[in-house]
């Protein structure tokens, strides 16, 4: 253990520590393969900030017997902002003009949530939220961790402060500094058990959200705090290791980090305990403080190289993000090593910039002599700029995107673009157009907008694949109750009740869901009324949903939410007695819990049966929809990546169509009422099912159909529901 105090000259050992910190997290993004846990770099840098800040504060308090909130927040606003600051305007200017169309309103609210340092728990948000779980990440999502390092400047000056006041405030005998100490030692060794014991049951109940909680985080922040105690009582006290053996310590603590960015990956549960190893590292680190001799890790991380990174660590961290992701939206497709060196060029020239014209003449400069007050008004004034201007147009944004959506609706309402479904189920109308040629243009000189729209008006849909990835997700209308919702959500679509000439519910879970653009454009044309219920995986049926690597406690909630679905599913179809027609469509590949020696899909079918007898007798039809192909899950990589994805993305039909219990069950219903309906061949080939067709991209993740792609489904679902009264049409596609 070091014999010096914590507070004093920049470490060499802390400062390449940061270096290593950095390294490892850019390295993760660019090259996932290499360290598949090198996101513990981000806590390094948590145990780091608890180190340091708390040894600053206890000096303070030791020296003054208080802590000046004002000034603390204001050297750390100069420190921190200035450059946060920086990189979020340049990212909003950088996503107006280059984000994916369908992204940009996200990308936006995120750069106004990352301004603000609330970043983490709207990811935490976003994480339990079924529809959000596919999103692209967005070029500030790196923020989430700045985030919990913000609130954990904002809190913990406080909780020291509190901590020696209460400790002298019932003190008997011991004199205030002394007590003091122990104080904070006790208040951060509380906060470290209990957020440690958070985090073990929030990590196990709900990893998703437990990663970027402040709550699951708190103890790393904690554990780097009692470390910068026990160093400063060992100065005190005058503990001392030998030199050699500090050297051993440090050594072994970066072994410790390696072992976790080797070993760990996105399969381990995290933060939970399993922190406890990068976090137990960079503790051993710090704490050792290996003397600078020539076999120790502070005479190589003392190179200037090593310092030049971890000096601007920060900045580096800010920038290799954006970057990344602009980078990949600009190329259209994965970089390539050279061009990943180019962006690590690029972030280089950035973070210096960076440091040496916006962060240290902030921090050092003029407005260093500014007072406290002057210094948080001017940072709380920075920070309404941007939030006014990411929000501020976020109305254009979202205007962007329903001008695009409408002239895709025209474009697809245009029988004679031969959009979609028409290429499969009109072949002789629509010749297979072959897909978009690899030169970037539509075909007839015209060029090819990033959004997917043409240059070309008289022939505006040839070779061009529409809508881009971005937008496949985001239709006109939706109507889905989210998984852990408690809420029973209904849509009405098309004529009203008393001038419908028929009444059509669509109940299931997203896979119900994704159709609904087909027969709402059915409803509308025909003159139906359309009922539409849906619920994130959670189809109509009480089988006990099961899912592989979801806590115990998450499946309770969804089972649980998912039976009073159906419940409420049955009572809607008992109180709508014109509804004449039931569809249904549900994930094949949702599994439920097996009974005895029965294989889970018989468990399934039988559950699906005894649902469909539960519907009242005033329907009298129960339409069983084949659920939809699966293709590989880099789906939308693969149409990104390949100049020509209607072949090179697709899968052979064998694999793409997987058993479905509830269409299986359907064929083997004795139910007069039941008819097995299956689209396939509106959705693949003889032999082949590919993710464009027709022009149109097909999926927006790699089981679930498009909007648009539904859409031009609609007259394939309305000859499907004008033919099912008669016999021979039972289990035909059009």
């Amino acid at each position: 253990m070091s014999t010096r105090a914590a507070s004093g000259p920049v470490r060499a050992d802390l400062q390449g520590l940061r270096a290593v910190a950095v390294s490892l997290v850019v390295v993760f993004h660019l090259w996932p393969g290499l360290v598949p846990g090198g996101f513990v770099g981000v806590d390094v840098f948590f145990a780091i900030s608890g180190f340091l800040i708390t040894a600053h504060l206890l000096a303070e308090v030791e020296r003054s017997g208080s802590v000046r909130l004002g000034r603390f927040w204001a050297r750390r606003a100069r420190r921190l902002l200035p450059a946060a600051l920086t990189v979020l305007t340049a990212t909003l200017v950088a996503s107006w003009y280059l984000a994916p169309l369908g992204d940009l309103p996200r990308f936006l609210r995120e750069i106004a949530w990352s301004g603000l340092y609330i970043e983490n728990w709207a990811l935490a948000g976003s994480a339990v939220d079924y529809l959000a779980a596919a999103d692209a990440p967005s070029p500030v999502q790196h923020f989430w961790s700045l985030s919990v390092e913000e609130q954990f400047y904002l809190i913990w000056p406080i909780l020291v402060l509190v901590a020696g006041w209460l400790a002298v405030r019932f003190a008997r005998r011991s004199a205030p500094p002394t007590v003091r100490r122990r104080g904070v030692a006790i208040a951060i060794g509380l906060v470290c058990i209990a957020s440690a014991a958070w985090s073990v049951v929030f990590t196990a109940q709900d990893p998703s959200p437990a990663y970027f909680a402040t709550t699951t985080r708190a103890w790393e922040f904690a554990a780097g705090g009692l470390t910068a105690i026990l160093v400063a009582e060992g100065a005190r006290r005058g503990w001392a290791l030998r030199a050699g053996a500090r050297t051993v310590i440090a050594w072994l603590g970066f072994a410790a980090i390696g072992a976790a960015a080797v070993w760990y990956s996105g399969e381990t549960p995290f933060p939970a305990l399993t922190a406890a190893l990068p976090v137990g590292g960079t503790i051993a680190v710090m704490a050792a403080w290996a003397p600078d001799v020539r076999w120790s890790p502070t005479a190589l991380l003392a190179r200037a190289p090593i310092q030049w990174l971890g000096d601007r660590s920060y900045a580096v961290y800010l920038w290799h993000w954006p970057l990344i992701v602009f980078g990949g939206i600009v190329l259209a497709r994965s970089a390539t090593v050279p061009e990943q060196l180019v962006l690590l060029v690029i972030t280089g020239v950035l973070a210096e910039v960076t440091t040496r014209f916006v962060e240290r003449p902030i921090r050092f400069g003029h407005i260093a002599g500014w007072r406290p007050r002057r210094v948080i008004g001017a940072t709380a004034l920075a920070m309404s700029v941007l939030l006014a201007a990411s929000i501020g147009v976020l109305p254009g944004a979202e205007a962007r995107i329903a001008a695009e959506q409408q002239r895709i609706e025209t474009l697809v309402a245009t029988p004679s673009n031969c959009l979609g479904a028409a290429e499969l189920v009109d072949a002789a109308a629509c010749p297979r157009s072959g897909g978009a040629p690899s030169d970037g243009t539509d075909g007839s000189g015209g060029e090819t907008s990033r959004d997917g729209s043409s240059a070309s008006p008289g022939d505006e849909t040839r070779g061009v694949v529409i809508p881009d990835a971005s937008l496949a997700d985001l239709p006109p209308d939706r109507c889905i109750t989210d998984i852990r919702a408690a809420a029973f959500e209904v849509c009405a679509y098309g004529a009203s009740a008393e001038r419908a000439t028929r009444t059509v519910a669509l109940i299931g879970d997203s896979h119900a869901e994704q159709w609904l653009p087909a027969f709402a454009t059915a409803a509308e044309t025909n003159g139906w009324r359309l009922l539409v219920a849906a619920k994130s995986s959670c189809p109509f049926s009480d089988a006990e949903r099961t899912e592989p690597g979801t806590s115990a406690a998450v499946l309770a909630e969804m089972r649980a939410g998912c039976l009073s679905w159906n419940r409420d599913a049955l009572e809607l179809l008992q109180d709508e007695p014109e509804i004449d027609t039931l569809v249904v469509s549900a994930r094949a590949r949702n599994p439920v819990v097996a009974e005895g020696d029965r294989d889970w899909r018989e468990v399934a079918a039988e559950a699906y049966a005894e649902r469909w007898a539960l519907v009242p007798a005033t329907i009298e039809q129960i339409v069983v929809l084949r659920d939809t192909p699966t293709m590989s899950d880099d789906v939308l990589e693969c149409v990104r990546d390949d100049a020509d994805p209607e072949d090179g993305c697709a899968r052979n039909r064998s694999d793409a169509l997987t058993e479905d219990p509830q269409y299986e069950a359907a064929l083997a219903s004795t139910d007069p009422r039941v008819r097995p309906v299956d689209l396939s061949d509106a959705l693949c080939a003889s032999d082949r099912c590919s993710p464009v067709i027709g022009g149109v991209l097909a999926y927006r993740d790699h089981h679930h159909l498009s909007w648009v792609y539904a859409e031009t489904l609609a007259p394939v679902v309305q000859a499907v529901l004008d033919r099912i009264p008669t016999p021979e049409s039972d289990g035909v596609a059009p």
